[in-house]
């Protein structure tokens, strides 16, 4: 899956229209309306990441009106300074908690002085997260309130942005697709737990406490038996689980599958083997690949390489 064109905009200006057309940037069906006084107006906006997940910090200096119509796209605001009167379509708040805004839903804002964070979660990629966590496939996203389920999620909100702003802002992090798919889903599995899901969230909540429970006894016993010839069904019967539930499981708590984790292991224990054994003694690459669960000597080298960048004879000798 090709990766979406990343998004990075640095701007201030203090022309309203300027301000609306970089707004817009971000939000398509957006615009500042009334501004009460040009003079102390200026708009500023730090926003990186991609169609899937993109990271906001936005400052509307002054006295300031608006609105938009949210598009394919979740948006959690996060007022951080100065004040906001909010309307969501019948909705209304004001302070410095947390709201969501929502594909076709429309914001009516008023503000003075306002900063916000912002995480935009695409459509696609937040259904897509939000159907591994919950074991259906089927699922269509939605929410009943624009506002979080307790304070304590709220503040966990909080703290999983942070976290994933200063990841997502570092260069050697953005540009590895592994470790943006990371932070993706953790911004994505924490808006899902933090708002109220339309549905049956108790099912889902005992859904996902179920998994991760099974998840837990299935690491546990892969390490206790790690030098043995066991199989992912074997990890699934233990854990009391389908391996297709298994596998949710993995995907859910660990974004990999059981197979996989399990031959990383696998690999990690016959490179320590490697630069253990003493090739003179008659170790060889071939006997320590097999007694690790790789029959296949060309495979091994294959995921050695990958992983630690060398072939294992290479290792055997060093």
């Amino acid at each position: 899956m090709s990766r979406p064109a990343p998004i990075h905009l640095h701007f201030s200006t203090t022309d309203p229209e300027v301000g609306n057309e970089a707004l817009q940037q971000v939000y398509a069906r957006a615009r500042m309306g009334r501004v009460t006084d040009p003079a102390t107006f200026r708009y500023s906006q730090d926003v990186q990441g991609d169609a899937d997940l993109a990271l906001g910090q936005m400052h509307f200096h002054g006295t300031v009106a608006g609105h938009l119509i949210q598009e394919q796209a979740f948006s959690v605001i996060a007022p951080i300074g100065g004040s906001v009167r909010w309307e969501i379509d019948d909705r209304r708040g004001t302070g410095h908690r947390l709201f969501l805004l929502q594909p076709g839903q429309h914001y009516y804002g008023e503000s003075e002085h306002l900063s916000v964070d912002s995480a935009n979660l695409g459509l696609p990629a937040l259904e897509e997260i939000a159907r591994t966590l919950y074991g259906d496939e089927h699922l269509r996203i939605g929410f009943t309130a624009p506002r979080p389920v307790s304070p304590a999620m709220a503040a966990h909100w909080k703290t999983t942005y942070q976290f994933v702003h200063e990841s997502l802002t570092d260069p050697a992090t953005a540009e590895i697709p592994l470790l943006r798919a990371d932070l993706l889903r953790r911004m994505a599995v924490t808006t899902l737990e933090a708002f109220p899901l339309a549905g049956d969230p108790v099912a889902r909540r005992v859904s996902v406490a179920a998994r991760q429970a099974a998840y837990t006894q299935a690491v546990e016993f892969i390490h206790a038996t790690l030098s043995l010839p066991i199989t992912l069904e074997d990890v699934a019967r233990h854990a009391g689980v389908s391996t297709i539930e298994l596998t949710r499981a993995f995907r859910t708590h660990a974004d990999t599958t059981p197979g996989a984790y399990l031959r990383g292991l696998h690999l990690a224990a016959a490179h320590a083997e490697l630069r253990a054994a003493d090739p003179g003694s008659g170790a060889t690459v071939s006997a320590i690949a097999a007694r690790w669960g790789f029959a296949h000597l060309g495979n091994f080298a294959r995921h050695h390489r990958q992983a630690y960048g060398v072939n294992p004879a290479h290792t055997l000798r060093h």
